[in-house]
């Protein structure tokens, strides 16, 4: 969030409607500034004596700006409207607006007098700034006089006003985000097509060449181990495919669900076929709990669930090694349909408590600063969160009892009667 300009998250037009606004009901002077108190929008209700006089020369305007600066970071330090009295000696306040913690602009307000003119200060000032000092008292004397309660009303209200410009801000940087990630992904999608292409164009290069060398040597043996090579990588590619194509379809909204029956357990050991190599290199086994109580077939969209148990089942072997990764299922009914529980719980412990929070903001789109990870895994926490979503489900993250992380995930299924296998 830090660097971000608050131009960059509200408009200016709509910056300067709601200051018009503002001062032309409370009949004081505003204006909207950035974090250095620089301004970003048109003066709204200047006097004379500020905006055609001490802003116009070098030292006048330096000086506003620091005061207009100053009053915002009191605000903000001091979580209370601020009523403070510029260079000049007029009463002026101030309201910050936020994005998170950090301040990104001010709306300042005032230009009024509470206390008696005092020609000799104003002419002294005058002298300062080099100007006119007829001129500059003249200015001053139509300065309105507000009283100490019409002052601080006005602030309040002003500080109202930037905290409905912070939440603006918020929110807008939110969808920036969101559109600068999908820009990213849109561009990553080329790459990770070419990349398979590239994969699968070696792959099916090797496969072809041993197939050459069974079928010249006659040799039954070495065009079985080759079949079999063949099966094992194409489920692998396949399934890279899947998920580039889920990909593309989720980040264009198209995607749509194909709901039949199926058999929940099939669905688990299919994802851990999925995850086979992965699991074996790791040297990890799977433990697989369901409950007695669990029918075996359900109706829902049995790819995406496969897809989304497959992701599970990943995540799991990412933070263990040489280890258990431990698949817990279990249903629990509500009204007409049956929530499917299910867990994967690792054995690492890589995951520290900041980390599984940031997650579990992320997968509620509360926060969209994630993890410390690459564009991969960024990318697969996507998918994740989109998949649940699709399915009306939730996901959580959290610390096991006795150590590791569980990932738990409940969507809705409609049950059916037995099926057979």
């Amino acid at each position: 969030m830090r660097g971000i300009k608050l131009t960059e998250l509200i408009d200016v037009k709509i910056l300067q409607r709601m200051q018009d606004a503002f001062s032309e009901f409370t009949g004081m002077a505003s204006l909207t500034t950035d974090e250095k108190g620089i301004p970003v929008t048109k003066s709204s209700g200047f006097t004379h004596l500020c905006m055609d006089l001490v802003r116009k020369c070098e030292k006048g305007r330096c000086r506003c700006e620091e005061c207009d600066r100053m009053g915002a970071i009191h605000t903000y330090e001091n979580g209370t409207p601020t009523v403070y009295t510029c260079h000049a000696g007029l009463t002026d306040y101030a309201a910050p607006i936020m994005l998170d913690e950090y301040m990104i602009g001010s709306v300042i307000g005032g230009q009024v007098r509470k206390a008696p003119l005092d020609e000799a200060q104003e002419r002294a000032m005058a002298r300062e700034f080099g100007i006119d000092e007829d001129a500059y008292l003249e200015a001053s004397r139509k300065i309105h006089f507000v009283d100490e309660v019409q002052i601080k009303r006005a602030a309040k209200f002003l500080t109202e006003l930037a905290a409905v410009l912070s939440d603006m801000a918020y929110q807008n940087y939110i969808a920036l985000q969101n559109s600068t990630k999908l820009e990213q992904i849109s561009r990553s999608q080329t790459n990770r097509m070419v990349d398979i292409y590239s994969n699968m164009e070696k792959t099916f290069s090797l496969w072809i060449e041993s197939a050459k060398l069974s079928l010249a040597n006659h040799d039954p043996e070495a065009m079985a181990a080759s079949m079999e090579v063949l099966v094992k990588n194409g489920n692998e590619i396949l399934a890279a495919f899947g998920n580039t194509v889920e990909y593309v379809k989720m980040t264009d909204s198209g995607l749509s669900l194909k709901e039949t029956a199926y058999n929940l357990q099939h669905i688990i050991n299919d994802a851990i076929k999925i995850q086979r190599k992965a699991i074996r290199d790791k040297r990890n086994r799977v433990k697989i709990n369901t409950s007695d109580e669990m029918s075996v077939c359900f109706f829902g969209d049995m790819g995406r669930l496969k897809q989304l148990m497959s992701m599970l089942v990943k995540i799991g072997n990412t933070f263990t090694e040489d280890g258990i990764i431990e698949i817990n299922a279990c249903t629990e009914k509500v009204d007409y349909a049956d929530m499917i529980v299910m867990e994967v719980k690792d054995d690492g412990n890589k995951l520290q408590e900041g980390d599984i929070a940031a997650l579990n903001k992320y997968m509620q789109h509360i926060n969209m600063n994630l993890l410390n990870c690459t564009e991969e895994e960024e990318k697969s926490l996507f998918i994740l969160r989109m998949l649940v979503e699709q399915l009306s489900g939730r996901i959580l993250f959290e610390t096991a009892a006795d150590g590791g992380t569980v990932t738990r995930v409940i969507v809705p299924q409609l049950e059916m009667k037995q099926m057979r296998d």
